[in-house]
């Protein structure tokens, strides 16, 4: 779980850092880093709460994620990053719907951040 947690938030730190020498525009910059912290704080709510066997922290956790990805959404002027936001909240919904007792596969996440990623390094 550390693996994916470390490689997520690797990702997610890489696309953060491109986006100075990219020179995107203000908004998008912003609105990248907002859901690039909202995505580093899910995955480490969600991995804690697999990583100690809790499944109701684990629903609790998917929940609170979509809840706050929802109103960042709300938020978003850009398209890329709102098409972004929608991949996250779509990964998070598959992987809360995993079955009870198996340990859930938070890969769906790595996809999400690679569209994140892209969004945010696009720079129009």
């Amino acid at each position: 779980m550390k693996t994916i947690r470390m490689g997520v938030a690797g990702t997610l730190l890489a696309g953060a850092a491109g986006l100075g020498t990219l020179g995107c525009d203000v908004q998008r910059a912003l609105d990248c880093a907002q859901l690039a912290l909202e995505v580093t704080s899910s995955v480490d709510a969600l991995s804690r709460a697999v990583d100690s066997g809790d499944p109701v922290g684990f629903s609790d956790a998917a929940d609170a994620a979509q809840n706050d990805l929802d109103e960042l959404r709300d938020g978003f002027s850009d398209t890329d990053v709102s098409a972004a936001a929608d991949s996250v909240a779509e990964a998070i919904d598959n992987i809360a719907q995993q079955p009870a007792g198996s340990a859930p596969d938070l890969s769906p996440l790595n996809d999400a951040v690679g569209e994140l990623t892209s969004a945010c390094a696009a720079g129009d």
